[in-house]
């Protein structure tokens, strides 16, 4: 397989011919794509300002019957990182590339993603998105395993253990396949997306990752308090449901192999708390991969403009699980079952 380029991302443009693009004006389109810097601080300093803060008042709340709603505020905060993560990762959210790539390492760390392989996976994953054994972020393999499925990927326990494994195992440049989801074979994995020159950076960024949880453990050690530990990587786990219920139906239960993201991906209509602030807008996520180099603050306006275009999305999430949770469950003994869209002519 060759190897996928990071700026491929940005070639998903209105001239490809392999995947399904809308049609727009070009003029409305450039303007769609332009960055405000302005408006990356004000999500920016939002974000990081409600994580501190949260973190703040969870470590105050300690020794009382507080800290269970404030932790858990916290955690759900310090997890939906990961949205911080995807959208620095595609240099989208500033206008210039240091800023997003400063903000995009200090995210990988919070989101628990080591951020060089990742880079270069999620590059793979728009160019592959849902083709079977090309695509290692399918989050839905078949058949279903309903229990992996529905606890110990709900707390994030496979990721965030698969992603530990590979720190350790990069830093010391063993990579070989780490089997997060299912005990299938794995054909391809993270690292084999990762060119040559980009191997060192993996391993040290591995190694700095992997420090910093180690003296984070010993400080717990130390002080003889759980609150490092509660405060750095493990809310990934115990704050990852809010996660995984916003971020699983984005490709849930749907086509598998084709070339029309309308099919194979999902738009979920939130409010600004959940849809703008904890996932960064990407419930808009058929408009996310049609034109991945539109700024996240950017995708409702696209949305408004390509709806008729597109399957009518899921209103808010409880319409998206009645319609995914029985899908699913059918998929563990049916794995070629999937839920058909219906698509505009």
């Amino acid at each position: 397989m060759s190897q996928v380029k990071v700026e491929d991302i940005d070639k998903i443009d209105l001239s490809n011919k392999d995947w399904w693009q809308p049609k727009i004006d070009k003029k409305e389109y450039k303007k769609l794509c332009q960055r405000s810097d302005s408006i990356a601080w004000f999500h920016t300093i939002l974000y990081f300002s409600i994580l501190i803060l949260t973190g703040y008042l969870a470590v105050l709340s300690w020794g009382t019957w507080y800290a269970i709603p404030a932790f858990l505020l916290y955690g759900s905060v310090y997890a939906c990182s990961n949205a911080r993560w995807h959208e620095y990762g595609h240099r989208t959210v500033f206008k210039t590339r240091k800023l997003n790539d400063f903000f995009y390492y200090i995210s990988s760390f919070l989101a628990f993603f080591e951020p060089i392989s990742w880079r270069w996976s999620h590059a793979n994953h728009h160019s592959k998105t849902r083709y079977l054994d090309l695509d290692v972020e399918i989050a839905d393999p078949r058949p279903t395993n309903l229990r992996i499925l529905f606890f110990t990927e709900f707390f994030g326990y496979y990721r965030v253990k698969g992603e530990l494994q590979k720190l350790i195992k990069y830093s010391f440049r063993i990579f070989k396949p780490v089997k997060q989801f299912s005990e299938k074979e794995v054909k391809i994995t993270v690292a084999d997306l990762v060119p040559e020159k980009e191997i060192d950076k993996m391993v040290w960024s591995s190694r700095i990752f992997l420090i910093i949880i180690t003296l984070t453990i010993v400080l717990s050690i130390l002080l003889q308090s759980f609150i490092p530990l509660l405060l750095i990587v493990t809310p990934q786990i115990y704050g990852g449901p809010l996660l995984w219920i916003l971020a699983f139906p984005q490709h849930a239960a749907l086509k598998f192999d084709s070339n029309d993201h309308r099919e194979t991906t999902r738009t979920v209509i939130l409010g600004p708390i959940l849809g703008t602030f904890f996932y960064a807008n990407m419930q808009y996520h058929i408009e996310h991969h049609a034109s991945p180099q539109i700024p996240f603050y950017n995708l409702p306006k696209f949305h408004e403009k390509i709806k008729d275009q597109m399957p009518d999305p899921n209103v808010g999430l409880l319409d998206a699980y009645k319609e995914i949770i029985p899908a699913v469950i059918k998929q563990s003994t049916d794995p070629n079952y999937e839920i058909k869209r219906v698509i505009p002519v």
